[in-house]
């Protein structure tokens, strides 16, 4: 990807002079930088080295191994990105101008989220992306094969909004993304499908007979979980369960599960009254938006005279007081 993307965008003379080191990657072990420096130092001796980090390594320098000798091996150099670089150590020189408000791991979850990122990537280095599935790609390429346009299109908008959730409330935003990615991932299967999948795999869904009877589209949380585990890997349970509860609810209810549940319900392709409001809640209450949530879920199936599933009335007790 380095020769891909930042190779060709240096001016000429510098490409000339440009080269990438793979002993790092031909070791096929943990190399550390001090010993990477090292070789490089007895390599070329008398030369001038340099080293350049982002904001997020440099202020995690202290901890690096050696960091002493480190110092003395090169000069260092870092870019600070906006709202980070206060704690980066004094002997760092820094690069002039401004740099781009994204760190590599907020990349990687766009990435894995399908999101935009041609702004930061080289249509080169995204290219090579797609092709090897990195960075969760591959995971995202084989929920296209399953769900149609539309559906996928509502998973990525529960994505976008779960991962930002997760940021504000302290879940691990990795977590938040595969489970919204997924939640859906049986939401394809045809209704009588569900129904005879859900006993063919003996599926633990609480009064399933009534659900078969009289809304079986309601399986489908609890196949999307079983299928996030068989087809898509997924072992995490905190996730499984999240994805089993995004529709019903649960009588308990884990912060990541409530995240789903609310990300699911106010993600930004819904657009019905109150929506803008009730998201905005979600970042201020998590807990009152997701009573929120299931209120309005019990006032639509109330006013359209539709069958409530008593996990949902019994999340809704739960939430009381």
């Amino acid at each position: 990807m380095i020769r891909l993307g930042l190779l060709p965008a240096l001016p000429a003379k510098w490409r000339r002079l440009a080269r990438i080191d793979l002993g790092e990657l031909r070791a096929r072990r943990r190399v550390y930088t001090v010993e990477t420096l090292s070789r490089l130092a007895r390599r070329n001796p008398g030369a001038q080295a340099h080293f350049v980090v982002g904001s997020d390594s440099a202020e995690g320098f202290k901890s690096w191994k050696s960091p002493g000798k480190l110092k003395d091996l090169c000069r260092w150099w870092s870019a600070r990105r906006p709202g980070t670089g206060r704690g980066i150590p004094a002997f760092f020189k820094r690069l002039p101008g401004r740099m781009p408000d994204i760190s590599s791991t907020e990349l990687r979850e766009r990435l894995a989220g399908g999101e935009n990122v041609a702004p930061w990537l080289a249509p080169e280095v995204r290219a090579y992306i797609a092709r090897r599935g990195l960075y969760g790609t591959g995971l995202l390429s084989r929920l296209r094969d399953c769900l149609p346009p539309e559906r996928l299109a509502h998973s990525l908008a529960v994505t976008r909004l779960a991962r930002r959730l997760a940021r504000r409330w302290g879940e691990d935003p990795a977590k938040a993304r595969l489970a919204a990615l997924l939640h859906d991932c049986a939401r394809a299967m045809p209704a009588p499908r569900m129904a005879a999948y859900a006993r063919r795999r003996r599926l633990k869904v609480p009064a399933l007979q009534e659900i078969i009877r009289r809304r079986p589209l309601l399986l489908h949380a609890y196949i999307s979980a079983d299928l996030a585990r068989r087809r898509f890997g997924v072992r995490d349970r905190r996730v499984l369960s999240a994805i089993r509860k995004h529709t019903l609810g649960g009588r308990s209810m884990s912060r990541l599960d409530g995240l789903l549940y609310v990300a699911d319900a106010l993600s930004d392709d819904r657009d019905y009254p109150g929506v803008k409001a009730l998201r905005k809640k979600a970042f201020r209450n998590l807990g009152e938006a997701l009573r929120d949530c299931v209120g309005d879920k019990l006032a639509h199936a109330r006013a359209s005279s539709s069958w409530v599933h008593p996990t949902t009335s019994a999340l809704w007790n739960s939430l009381q007081g």
